[in-house]
């Protein structure tokens, strides 16, 4: 972020510095809840298919998307990801940890980020558990803990239970269904309702490795939004991914490329006004 105006020459580029991150925060302070909707998810598959993701939800970022998708792990999986530079804002960084681990007695799954810079940042820290509950149905839960912590104005926090349910509706077609903020938890003692939303997705199979997935979602402060992604696997090792999204429109990509155990990934998404954030992601599979 750069100040220009008729004062700024008399100022010390530290100054300056200083001046326009006081200025992003009082910004994120004011809208939070508009910067809060403006998540984009976390993992890039998911991003890459415009996080049309609760049906799918087929590897660790799962717990942010359908908690029951763990069920799908078939080895342990741990990730790191990374957005540098959201709508080009250092400020607006964020980095993130996942894994899940398949047992006999269910799935589970923690994940642990980070969003921000030193005078506003928020930590999320959530733990999940799924579990199959018929032959073609899985559910999952998660509770996830969530902070604020504003520079001179001090930290406020809340606990936020998740849910959700897949099920194989034929042998090529999944549903999807999650919800997030069950509860209807608040920030703290501010009171500010944190986001409540509810996602219901269908994924189809349409021959091996393309799959298209299409979602509904809605945040009950905020118009629904329509969802659609699609992911082509091309030699067992390379994963070409696209989508689009509405309210506000946005378009992603995204790429993948696996060697023995590592996987990277890449997904880049647009928005109607702020143009482009990229993320990158590097994930390790154990294979039983």
């Amino acid at each position: 972020m750069v100040i220009q105006g008729k004062y700024s020459q008399f100022l010390h580029p530290q100054q300056v510095k200083m001046f326009s991150c006081i200025i992003l925060s009082s910004v994120l302070i004011l809208h939070h809840n508009l910067f809060a909707f403006e998540n984009n998810g976390r993992g890039t598959k998911a991003i890459g298919m415009a996080n049309a993701f609760a049906a799918v939800s087929d590897n660790c970022w799962a717990i942010n998307y359908n908690p029951a998708g763990l069920v799908r792990l078939t080895s342990l999986q741990c990730s790191a990801f990374i957005v540098p530079e959201q709508f080009g804002l250092k400020e607006l960084r964020t980095t993130a940890f996942a894994a899940g681990v398949p047992l006999s007695i269910g799935s589970f799954g923690i994940t642990a980020e980070k969003f921000g810079f030193e005078l506003y940042a928020e930590s999320d820290y959530a733990l999940a558990y799924a579990a199959n509950v018929e032959k073609y149905i899985s559910a999952g839960v998660s509770i996830e803990y969530h902070r604020v912590d504003i520079a001179r104005y001090g930290t406020s926090s809340g606990i936020i239970f998740n849910g959700g349910i897949i099920a194989q509706v034929f042998d090529k077609v999944s549903a999807g269904f999650s919800i997030h903020n069950m509860t209807g938890a608040v920030l703290g003692n501010t009171h500010e309702k944190l986001p409540q939303e509810c996602m219901l997705g269908v994924c189809w199979s349409i021959h091996r490795g393309l799959q298209l997935s299409i979602e509904l979602e809605k945040e009950i402060r905020f118009p629904a939004s329509i969802k659609m992604g699609v992911e082509q696997i091309v030699f067992d090792a390379i994963a070409l991914r696209a989508g689009a999204a509405d309210n506000p429109d946005k378009y992603s990509v995204g790429i993948a490329v696996g060697y023995s155990l590592f996987e990277f990934g890449y997904a880049g998404y647009s928005h109607p006004d702020l143009g482009w954030t990229h993320q990158i992601e590097l994930s390790v599979k154990w294979d039983k």
